[in-house]
């Protein structure tokens, strides 16, 4: 899930946050709205692991491949993803 999605969902729950009767406990909405934002974060987060992780294995998988066009094929993504990150940072 992208950043855009977790700000959307986020967004959303504090929209119903906000939108609680008035005579709801303050404490008490911010204890399960906390949590809920909390167990989104840690799905998002979740999810961000096994995409790197499935990415790495894969990449791993090409680059120790008796084939030499996947071998170069990986060598090309790994370069290509590096250019990425360095344009990021």
């Amino acid at each position: 899930m992208s950043i855009d999605t977790f700000r959307d969902q986020t967004r959303q729950i504090l929209e119903n946050l906000l939108n609680e009767t008035p005579k709801a406990d303050r404490s008490e909405l911010i204890d399960v709205y906390t949590e809920l934002i909390a167990r989104l974060h840690a799905a998002e987060a979740h999810q961000l692991l096994n995409e790197v992780i499935a990415d790495a294995r894969t990449r791993l998988d090409a680059r120790l491949s008796p084939d030499p066009v996947r071998q170069t094929i990986a060598g090309v993504q790994t370069t290509l993803q590096d250019i990425w990150d360095a344009l990021w940072k």
